[in-house]
């Protein structure tokens, strides 16, 4: 009985040591002030809080430090990536991030602060430039093998996915907006730009998987591939009920990009934490 009680006491201070090490981490705070943002702001889109205009503030200003937090923690990520592709891997997507939260910061300022409709307008291009940079950091990511059975099995894979993403969101996104009554060509290649991006992400996803193979897929690449997904799907929510003349803000789209960001931002923080703790590999005899 005294050895159960020793044995739970040990596991409760090597908890409270745990905790205690987190907390003096750095960026730890950060990510914690940021998913508690998120489940704040999760609450409210459950509960549908407020009236139209309550909403619409909340649910734009609410996405600014969480975005804000996941730009600068992939930032740092990148800083302590001790092999050069890594590095410049995390850098490029801390631009992408940065360039998406841009885009939230100015359809902010348009719909919030100016009362102007924010589609079209300058938040598109911030918007449109995540989707290249994503992308780009993901195939500084994927890394892979060379071998021409790799690449072939990528190719077959990459066809399958983009001819099945390209299915689904071509029915569910561009054939709605292509047969809207809206006569603005502008409107229509930036509604275009987005599943196509959303497909250009996908292909990169499909690269990074297949290149490093599952079992390569450590903690944070996994919490950024899953973040990524989630927000293709916020994407295509978006797009439907934009369409549909069902978009409002707080909504289910919204809920899908806090989620979203919230999951990158902890990507970046993993990421970083791994390798804060990480020490240099020796360097193998020749």
């Amino acid at each position: 009985m005294a050895r159960a009680e020793t044995s739970a006491t040990g596991r409760s201070r090597s908890i409270a040591e745990a905790v205690k090490s987190q907390i003096g981490r750095p960026w730890f705070l950060t990510i914690f002030a940021a998913t508690g943002l998120c489940a704040a702001y999760l609450l409210g889109v459950l509960f549908n809080w407020g009236n139209a205009a309550e909403r619409s503030l909340y649910s734009n200003l609410g996405m600014l430090p969480v975005g804000l937090a996941a730009t600068l923690l992939a930032w740092s990520a990148a800083q302590n990536r001790p092999d050069r592709q890594s590095r410049v891997a995390w850098r490029i997507l801390s631009i992408s991030f940065g360039c998406f939260f841009a885009g939230d910061f100015l359809y902010f300022i348009y719909q919030n602060v100016l009362g102007r409709t924010p589609f079209p307008s300058v938040a598109d291009v911030g918007y449109l430039a995540y989707y290249p940079l994503m992308f780009a950091g993901l195939i500084f990511l994927s890394g892979g093998s060379p071998e021409r059975v790799r690449h072939g099995l990528l190719s077959v894979s990459l066809t399958v996915l983009m001819l099945a993403g390209s299915v689904t969101v071509g029915y569910v996104y561009l054939l709605p907006t292509l047969g809207s009554p809206q006569d603005n060509l502008l409107a229509y290649s930036l509604s275009a730009g987005y599943p196509t991006g959303d497909l250009l992400l996908l292909a990169g996803l499909a690269t990074l998987i297949i290149r490093r193979g599952a079992h390569h897929l450590h903690g944070s690449i996994a919490i950024l591939g899953v973040g990524l997904v989630v927000g293709l799907g916020a994407d295509v929510v978006y797009g439907y009920e934009a369409m549909q003349g069902a978009l409002q803000a707080g909504g289910l789209s919204d809920a899908g990009f806090m989620v979203s960001w919230i999951l990158f931002a902890w990507a970046s923080y993993v990421e970083f934490a791994r390798t804060d703790r990480e020490e240099p590999e020796p360097a193998m005899p020749e």
